[in-house]
């Protein structure tokens, strides 16, 4: 085959490779915005605001990267594998050097939106030159825009579906952006194969791609290391678990020193094993003493099992369902020596079911196994404990699938910090709870911090009202939290006859490390400054979520 051959089927299929690279491109431009949005949501802790930033700026700069291709002029073929190599290189280092700065530095944020900004005005250069390159190529430009173009929104769609159900779930963020960054620069090589007699200075060119790929290819075999390294200087105690699921960010870690572990959700503090026992024993047991009935318990959240630990005391318990979405929470719960022995092997016997009562969900339905106990220096008898089904769906698809009706419900959620937890706070979701609960039951929320997240507390107790709840706050002082709030909700007798049972308690009916009935009596308590707060607090609904607003707004306050 000679020369003019070669140029014959290059010019044939030169529309085909610049709208197939499109494709490509597409597909990692928008895997690009969506690793470091969620990279910012990770660091910065408010994914409200930090995905739709990250996506602003990089469609802003998109934008100003289509203006700046104006000044290239000359070769565009050349000018399009420069950027799509520059493109490669910066993405691709880009989520480790945001992260190496986040720990080293206070600028982490600038460092973020500089690659933001910059990562966007590359991959804005990349539409117009190929549109420019590929008039040479086809014959009006109506086909022209609708090849290049059809193939970017293609490609989007194509790494949107890639991101959320095979990157995310599989890769950590640092790796898919060193991966995404790989694919440019191969694609940049396969621009030089097929462009070879039109790409100036080829040479130079190659050895850039390969100082480029080797540098990415290093990043990959030692991302695991480094990221390690780096995750640990934002721990005090040694990591003994880490994983990204794409629900959150896990981490455990364990000192041996001290006896403690603690469990990490994309960064925040879920429980300490110093203290747990306080805050669980506070969430559990007042509803379990006050509802008229406690066979049927939801738990809503409380992945680790240390709620049910508490609720399994109760010999009367007949049954419970515990919700939590991610099954990596529940695996760890069940797997892990430390966790295990803390929430007394709670879920060591539970068969998980991925799916709601009525089949709706994400697996087959699997029989739930009635845990026993027995006491050989007693008898051989064998006492059983509770029915427990664990279901790994959303917490919201949970309560407007299922039929049955709860005597006593747990919600045992982290703060609303981001969208998906804000509806889990919302009047929306308590008044669907209303359907579920039976006659006399009684609920208690996790309520955060009340003194720096005092609007928060506030917003959870007007919602309650708000869905037409009787409401009761309560607070208790957890060392590794400070002074934490819940509430307890219920329909029926008003706020006066429930205080009055709380007061007509004696004692438990099971043992308890911290609680007493005197210490819960004064839970109830709170001081005269409370009730001078002036801003007016609106409720939080799955259309106005303002429980996040507050959210934000009570970051200042917390404690480093």
């Amino acid at each position: 085959m000679n020369d003019n051959d070669t140029n014959t089927i290059r010019t044939r299929f030169a529309h085909v490779v610049l709208a197939v690279s499109m494709l490509v491109m597409g597909a990692c431009g928008i895997i690009y915005e969506y690793t470091l949005g969620v990279l910012g949501n990770n660091l910065m802790g408010s994914s409200h605001e930090q995905l739709f930033v990250i996506i602003g700026l990089m469609m802003f700069a998109m934008g100003a990267g289509a203006v700046l291709q104006q000044r290239l002029v000359g070769n565009l073929i050349d000018k399009f594998l420069w950027v799509e190599l520059l493109l490669g290189l910066l993405g691709g280092i880009s989520t480790l050097v945001i992260y190496a700065t986040f720990v080293f530095t206070d600028s982490y944020q600038l460092v973020m939106y500089a690659f933001s900004l910059g990562i966007g005005v590359l991959i804005g250069c990349e539409i117009p030159l190929l549109i420019r390159i590929n008039t040479e190529y086809t014959n009006t430009l109506r086909a022209n825009l609708s090849s290049i173009l059809s193939m970017d929104y293609v490609g989007s769609l194509i790494g949107a579906l890639l991101f959320a159900y095979v990157l995310l779930t599989r890769l950590s963020v640092e790796r898919i952006s060193l991966i995404l960054g790989c694919v440019n620069i191969l694609l940049a090589i396969a621009g030089v194969a097929f462009f070879w007699p039109m790409v100036k200075r080829r040479q130079l060119f190659l050895v850039a791609c390969g100082l480029a790929a080797a540098t990415l290819g290093v990043g990959l075999s030692q991302s695991r290391t480094w990221m390690a390294e780096l995750q640990q200087r934002c721990f005090v105690d040694p990591i003994v678990y880490s994983k990204t699921t794409k629900y959150q960010h896990i981490v455990l870690t364990e000192s041996i020193p001290e006896d403690r572990l603690r469990l990490y959700l994309d960064g925040h503090l879920q429980f300490s094993s110093d203290d747990e026992a306080i805050y669980h024993e506070m969430l559990v047991h007042p509803p379990m003493s006050l509802a008229r009935s406690r066979q049927r318990i939801l738990i809503l959240g409380g992945g680790d099992g240390l709620a049910l630990r508490e609720v399994l005391k109760y010999s009367d318990v007949e049954s419970v369902v515990l919700v939590d979405i991610d099954p990596a929470i529940i695996e760890l719960a069940r797997e892990h020596p430390k966790l295990v022995s803390i929430n007394g092997n709670a879920l060591q016997d539970a068969r998980v079911e991925t799916r709601l009562p009525e089949g709706v969900g994400e697996g087959p339905e699997s029989p739930v196994w009635r845990p026993t106990k027995r006491d050989p220096l007693v008898d051989n008898t064998e006492y059983k404990i509770a029915d427990v089904t664990v279901a790994t769906v959303d917490a919201d698809l949970f309560l407007r699938n299922v039929n049955e009706k709860f005597d006593v419900v747990i919600i045992d959620f982290p703060d609303p910090r981001s969208v998906e937890l804000g509806k889990l706070f919302s009047v929306d979701f308590y008044r669907q709870l209303t359907r579920r609960l039976s006659d006399g039951a009684v609920v208690s929320i996790q309520s955060t911090n009340i003194f720096r997240g005092e609007l928060v507390f506030r917003c959870i107790g007007e919602t309650l009202k708000t869905a037409e709840y009787n409401v009761l706050p309560y607070h208790e002082h957890v060392p590794s939290f400070g002074e934490w709030g819940w509430h307890l909700a219920w329909h029926g007798k008003d706020s006066a006859a429930m205080k009055a049972r709380i007061k007509e308690l004696k004692q438990f009916a099971v043992p308890t490390t911290h609680l007493t009935p005197e210490v819960l009596g004064a839970a109830f308590i709170f001081g005269k400054d409370w009730q001078n707060l002036e801003e007016v607090i609106l409720p939080n609904t799955k259309m106005q979520p303002v429980v996040m607003q507050y959210y934000r707004r009570s970051l200042g306050k917390r404690a480093p």
